[in-house]
């Protein structure tokens, strides 16, 4: 039971059991208040056959309220990208409601509603606190759509409410099928750092293998089978040649032990360049 104390003065036993009677008389705790939603339950209990049970439901939200079971908290946890206004419209709460009015499973639809909020778990913490524990979503790319880029997560969920344009150091992927298989290819590239650094976008083509678009305008064609093999050793040519610095269009490992490149000269056709 918590106490309020002014100060601390040396006084007889009697007297301080005195003072935490009427401390406690002042100043009722949370199992005070849910003792007296007891009675009222019990209450309600007895003269049942004149009440309906949503009027006997209403009489409890009030009572408890009117005995200091009120929100006046809400924690929130694991917030990075979420918008606070955001969060707080979708949740619905206000400060001063009944805690016994708050529906968690209803809350908790409202609030994975937000595209950034991947799992949520809500805790009730009597007499006055709501806590909201997220999961949120992790940007892992820029998915190219007739509509232009959406930011994508590893499973490929398209994150709604994320601006595509805070996330321009994300690799684009496009493609059939691109946004659920793009996550295994994104995490072959990280494997080699250095000419990872170098990538801007993955095509994922005929829903087999994927091709990769370097900064230099080079574009990599990786096997459907073993990708990673064909990345390592491409990036181990690229550290002792630094074959990615050559003028080309095409570097082509699809071919097991082979490395077959393309020179990058410009088809011309009645005076321009196509």
């Amino acid at each position: 039971m918590r106490r309020l104390m002014r100060f601390i003065r040396a006084r007889s036993d009697n007297a301080s059991a005195a003072d935490s009677s009427q401390t406690q008389r002042h100043l009722p705790g949370w199992r005070t208040i849910a003792a007296t939603v007891m009675v009222v339950l019990l209450a309600g209990g007895g003269i049942g056959v004149y009440l309906e049970r949503g009027h006997l439901a209403d009489i409890l939200v009030a009572t408890s309220a009117d005995a200091g079971l009120k929100l006046e908290h809400i924690e929130v946890y694991g917030r990075t990208h979420t918008p606070k206004d955001v969060l707080l419209a979708a949740s619905e709460l206000t400060l001063g409601e009944p805690m016994l009015s708050i529906s968690l499973p209803d809350l908790h639809a409202r609030l994975s509603t937000i595209g950034w909020i991947e799992d949520i778990a809500i805790e009730r913490e009597m007499p006055s606190t709501i806590r909201l524990l997220l999961t949120e979503r992790l940007p892992m790319a820029l998915l190219q759509t007739v509509d232009g880029h959406r930011v994508i997560d590893a499973s490929g969920t398209i994150i709604t409410g994320a601006d595509p344009s805070a996330f321009s150091h994300l690799t684009v992927v496009a493609g059939k099928q691109a946004a659920g298989k793009v996550a295994p290819i994104l995490n072959i590239l990280r494997t080699e750092p250095e000419l990872y650094a170098e990538v801007w976008a993955v095509t994922f083509q005929s829903e087999r293998r994927w091709d990769v678009h370097l900064r230099s305008g080079i574009r990599v064609r990786l096997p459907e089978g073993d990708p990673r093999t064909a990345w390592s050793r491409l990036a181990m040519i690229d550290h002792s040649k630094r074959i990615t610095d050559r003028d080309l269009a095409v570097i082509d490992m699809r071919v097991p032990d082979q490395m077959i490149v393309e020179p990058n000269i410009p088809v011309r056709g009645k005076g321009s360049k196509t």
